[in-house]
C-alpha cells in the first residue's frame, strides 16, 4: 500500500504526463485563434496600400525591432500610465504603445496622423477598422512588428474597435505573452457591444495553455470552462467552442466527458475535426462510439 506522500508523488507524476501530451497540442494551436482565418482578406493590403501610406503622417513604417518586452503589468488595468519608454524602445512595436506618455514631437505626429485620417476616411471608426484589417493581413503574413504598429493605429483613431485588443491579443498569445494576451483580449469583450462568442473560445483557448503551464491550479481550467460554456450558449453550433471543451476535459481528466465534447463538435461539422486533441483522446481511452480508431 502506497503512503499518503508516495500517492501524493503519483498525483503529481499523472498530472505532468496528462499536461504533456495536451502542451503538444496546444502548442499545435499556437497560431489559431482568429489569426488563422483572416489571411483571406489579402486583397485589402493590395488594393489600400496606397491609401495606408497616405495616412501615416509619421512616414514609412518604422524599423523593426528583434525582441519585443513585455511592458504591460500585472495590473487590471490593460496598460501603463504615465510612464516614459526607456531609452531606445521603439513604442510602436510595444501593444498599445505600452501605455507609456509620449515626447512632444510624438504626439504632433499622433495629431497629425489622426488629422490625416480625418480627410481620408468618413468616420474615425471607419479608419480604425481599415488598419484593424490591415494589422490581420499582416499577422496572417507573420509581420507581427507591422501587425502590432497598425492595431497601434487603429486604437489611436478608436479605442473601441475590439478587433484592436483581439488582434494585440493574438499577437501576445503567439509571443508566449499570456497574461498579457488575457488582458487584452478581455478588454476586447469588455469592449464589445455584443457578445463575441468567437473571442470567447479565444480567450479560452489562451487560458487553457496558462492552465498547462500551471497544473497546480484550477483557476485558469475553471475560466476557460466558464467561457467556452458561454459561447456555447451564444452559439450552440460553433465546432471549435467543441474542441476546445475536449481539451478542458482532457486536461480535468475526465475522459468520458472529452469523448462527448468531441462527438459533438464532430457531428456538428466533421471538417472542422482536429486530429491533434483526437490523437491525445485516442491515447487516453478509446471512443465509446467506435467511430474513431
Amino acid at each position: 500500500m502506497l503512503l499518503v506522500k508516495d500517492k501524493a508523488l503519483v498525483k503529481n507524476i499523472v498530472i505532468v504526463v496528462l499536461c504533456t501530451g495536451l502542451a503538444a497540442v496546444v502548442n499545435a494551436q499556437q497560431i489559431v485563434l482568429k489569426s488563422q482565418a483572416i489571411g483571406s482578406n489579402s486583397m485589402v493590403k493590395v488594393t489600400a496600400i496606397s491609401t495606408e501610406k497616405k495616412t501615416i503622417q509619421a512616414g514609412s513604417t518604422p524599423k523593426q525591432k528583434a525582441a519585443l518586452p513585455t511592458v504591460i503589468e500585472e495590473s487590471a488595468e490593460v496598460v501603463i500610465v504615465n510612464k516614459t519608454a526607456p531609452m531606445g524602445l521603439d513604442v510602436n512595436f510595444v501593444p498599445l504603445f505600452g501605455g507609456y506618455t509620449k515626447s512632444e514631437s510624438q504626439q504632433i505626429d499622433d495629431q497629425l496622423f489622426i488629422s490625416d485620417c480625418d480627410k481620408q476616411f468618413k468616420s474615425r471608426s471607419e479608419g480604425s477598422e481599415f488598419f484593424s484589417k490591415m494589422g490581420w493581413d499582416y499577422l496572417a503574413d507573420g509581420d507581427k512588428n507591422t501587425a502590432i504598429h497598425r492595431f497601434n493605429l487603429s486604437w489611436l483613431l478608436s479605442p473601441d474597435n475590439v478587433d484592436v485588443y483581439w488582434g494585440l491579443g493574438v499577437i501576445e498569445f503567439q509571443s508566449s505573452n499570456f497574461p498579457n494576451a488575457i488582458k487584452l483580449m478581455t478588454k476586447g469583450l469588455e469592449t464589445s457591444k455584443e457578445p463575441n462568442y468567437v473571442l470567447m473560445v479565444d480567450l479560452a483557448t489562451v487560458y487553457i495553455k496558462t492552465a498547462l503551464n500551471n497544473p497546480n491550479s484550477l483557476i485558469e481550467s475553471a475560466n476557460a470552462r466558464d467561457l467556452l460554456s458561454k459561447s456555447l450558449e451564444i452559439q450552440p453550433k460553433y465546432t471549435p467552442a467543441y474542441m476546445q471543451l475536449t481539451l478542458v476535459n482532457l486536461l480535468e481528466n475526465k475522459p468520458d466527458e472529452a469523448w462527448t465534447t468531441f462527438h459533438q463538435g464532430y457531428e456538428l461539422n466533421s471538417k472542422e475535426l482536429n486530429f491533434e486533441i483526437l490523437g491525445e483522446l485516442l491515447k487516453r481511452k478509446a471512443d465509446p462510439k467506435g467511430v474513431f480508431k
